[in-house]
């Protein structure tokens, strides 16, 4: 399994490869730290780890002469990783996820025939992030390459189903959806009121934003309805971050700048087994994108899906594929591109708790009935069982 991004933070990769790990593979993982900061080799969730560096960036925008020429390095550092497995295995199934792993392993697959078998999981449109990162010749030609690689894809899985429609264009390969969501274990058998006793939240109305704060979430229209509650005395509204505490840096020096601390609480980075607690601790799941570009509409968050295993209503932008999933289920509320608009819908849920439960309960359902690991487990052992089954991948120890 390759990916340039570390695993050891990648809920949707780790979900992967711990499935595959209890099933019986030996999950080997080869991934770019960009940050620098694990060590070179690690055990996690039963799989072997090889983190690989160069230099450390954590910001696209600021960093992407650096992370081109990295990312194409990156390329040769998974053929040679590739070389050495089946040199030790005979024969693998290499998982690559998203673009900026697939030239290397599909010049792994042209180049150790049939000796490799290559799985594209792919996380984003890549044509619409390419285009909102470098702009529309870059994205043009990246489209190209892709579908030209496609012609070594042995099986295709994806994040939704329009990146799955855009990918079967150039390919006829066996193919699954999979959503990132948490198992029904996970979730904690608490009550809402519980888990906010527990994490210190109670008497507040508390919308909670997991994950990295990146460029296609639209946080202002946090910080901005922090502001107008501070003015008009609003105090209980929280709005609760977890996650990478670097990526929250800037809005943190916001917070601080104008004096509104009392509105929000910086969790950083929790264990798996807190994260559902939090959300089971909030009222409203925040996850409307930014409308800058193709990539930020069809963006399906796992946020959206966690919330729903936890009974939590999300809060998605108009015009994406999260707002048809949304509208659905009637699972959450959904919003234009307007911070007046978050703002009364906001206020709206804080005097309405009945309402709050009932899209709580219809997020819950569709976990229960659609969204959860269980069900996506399946879908992935099916799409490996009929790669393993192939003579060519047949071998004691397994490789993804």
């Amino acid at each position: 399994m390759v990916l340039a991004n570390t695993f050891a933070t990648d809920a949707r990769v780790r979900r992967e490869a711990r499935s595959l790990a209890r099933q019986g593979f030996d999950v080997q993982v080869l991934c770019w730290d960009r940050q620098a900061l694990r060590r070179a080799r690690e055990t996690i969730d039963q799989c072997s780890v090889r983190n690989f560096r160069l230099g450390k960036t954590s910001i696209l925008p600021t960093s992407r002469l650096y992370y081109l020429i990295v990312a194409v390095l990156f390329q040769l550092v998974i053929l040679l990783w590739t070389v050495r497995a089946v040199a030790i295995r005979r024969a693998v199934i290499l998982h690559a996820h998203d673009f900026n792993t697939l030239l290397g392993s599909a010049a792994t697959r042209l180049f150790l025939k049939d000796r490799v078998r290559l799985v594209y999981d792919s996380h984003e449109l890549t044509p619409g992030a390419y285009k909102e990162w470098y702009g529309s010749l870059v994205s043009g030609i990246v489209e190209r390459v892709e579908f030209t690689a496609l012609r070594r894809v042995d099986a295709i899985i994806t994040a939704n189903e329009a990146i799955l429609s855009h990918l079967c264009q150039g390919s006829s390969a066996p193919a699954a959806v999979i959503y990132s969501c948490f198992s029904t274990e996970e979730i904690p058998k608490v009550r809402p009121l519980g888990a906010k006793e527990k994490l210190g939240l109670s008497g507040s109305f508390v919308t909670i934003f997991a994950g990295k704060v990146r460029q296609d979430y639209n946080v202002g229209m946090i910080l901005n309805a922090a502001r107008e509650m501070k003015r008009n005395g609003q105090s209980r509204f929280k709005f609760l971050f977890v996650g990478p505490p670097d990526s929250a840096k800037s809005l943190v020096d916001l917070v601080r700048k104008d004096g509104l601390e009392d509105f929000f609480i910086f969790r950083g980075l929790v264990p798996d087994d807190d994260l559902p607690w939090h959300y089971m601790a909030s009222d409203l799941c925040f996850a409307v994108t930014r409308p800058i570009g193709p990539n930020s509409d069809i963006l399906t968050p796992i946020k959206l899906f966690e919330s729903m295993g936890c009974g939590v209503p999300v809060v998605v932008r108009e015009g994406t594929l999260a707002a048809k999933i949304v509208r659905c289920w009637h699972c959450g509320i959904v919003v234009p591109s307007s911070e007046a608009a978050f703002l009364r819908e906001l206020v709206r849920l804080g005097d309405d708790p009945r309402l709050v439960r009932a899209l709580g309960a219809a997020g819950r359902k569709a976990f229960l009935d659609e969204y959860n690991w269980e069900r996506m487990q399946a879908r992935l052992l099916q799409l490996y069982s009929t790669l393993y089954t192939s003579n060519s991948v047949r071998t004691r120890a397994k490789l993804t």
